[in-house]
């Protein structure tokens, strides 16, 4: 007697579990595997649990499921992004021709990172651009490491031709901007963007979710953050360029921390033994708040000025 497939595999016991469904969720932690799983749900009753809703598929999806997870535990990932068109010439493509890709190549772009020996690395303020947030600068990569690695993924190997050959090493990049969006990519003496991708809640959850040792540190700065904190976050950095405490030789780039913001100013005002003088001070901490009662994001923060060993600290903290 033939059997559907639905009884097949609910007689197969899947490496001790009843159903096809059991086993793919026994499995979901994986997010290649729930990146197959979306495809085929996404339209699913939300009432309905993950096993359920697989074991209520026809037959023939069930068995494309399978054959999906079954080739990935055994062959790994064999990426399937979207692939640009077929040109009629064989010339290298150029730059323009190239479309920025998005999150799901970001994946194979921290595996990359991984690959090269980048793993756990902070985020790297001194270099931080302007209109970044958070900036993470992998220096001095070895130009053929970079193809060897790139080559290895389909999504990343379309983008060879922006390497230059003649240059023996590459920086790469990843980072989130002020505008609330995600960027990554090569840099040269300038930022060459490989993919871009506007941040949501859920983007920042999935971020959050990345198992990836290259993502570990990007993680723990966006996990107690929600949209809404970081684009403000954003816009008190965008902000904060046309404030001017008074002259000072030097100031440091921003740097976040524990939902605080921090600016240092060295120089500012009249220092004896090391010590700011209390009017200056005053003076400083009153010009900052009377500056920040001026922006639509004063009312959710608190504010804070700490002077120490000749630098001026104006501290923005999230409520």
């Amino acid at each position: 007697m033939i059997k559907k497939y639905i009884e097949f595999i609910n007689e197969g016991h899947f490496n001790g579990f009843n159903s096809l469904g059991e086993w793919v969720e026994s499995l979901i932690d994986d997010s290649y595997i729930q990146n197959i799983i979306t495809r085929y749900t996404k339209g699913s009753d939300l009432s309905i649990d993950l096993s359920n809703a697989i074991n209520v598929l026809d037959d023939k999806e069930q068995q494309e499921i399978k054959a999906q997870i079954d080739h990935y535990l055994e062959n790994g990932i064999e990426e399937k992004e979207p692939q640009l068109l077929a040109s009629t010439d064989l010339e290298p493509l150029t730059e323009s021709e190239i479309s920025v890709a998005g999150k799901g190549i970001f994946t194979s772009f921290l595996k990359s990172l991984t690959g090269l020996g980048h793993k756990e690395s902070q985020p790297n303020w001194e270099r931080c651009p302007e209109s970044f947030l958070l900036y993470y600068h992998f220096s001095n990569i070895q130009s053929e490491d970079l193809k060897q690695i790139f080559s290895r993924f389909k999504s990343l190997s379309r983008y060879l031709d922006l390497v230059d050959y003649q240059k023996n090493e590459v920086d790469l990049y990843f980072g989130v901007k002020c505008d609330g969006n995600f960027e990554y990519g090569l840099h040269y003496n300038a930022p060459t963007p490989l993919g871009q991708f506007k941040l949501s809640q859920s983007v920042i959850k999935w971020i959050c979710q990345i198992e990836s040792k290259s993502a570990s540190s990007l993680k723990k700065e966006l996990v107690n953050l929600t949209l809404s904190d970081v684009l403000t976050f954003g816009k008190i950095k965008t902000d904060m360029l046309t404030f001017n405490p008074g002259y000072h030789e030097k100031k440091l780039t921003p740097i976040i921390k524990d939902r605080v913001i921090s600016f240092g100013y060295y120089g500012i005002g009249r220092w004896d033994n090391g010590k700011l003088d209390e009017g200056e001070y005053l003076n400083i901490k009153n010009n900052f708040t009377t500056w920040l009662l001026s922006k639509k994001w004063a009312g959710k923060v608190l504010i804070s000025v700490n002077p120490m060993s000749f630098w001026v600290y104006l501290n923005i903290k999230l409520k």
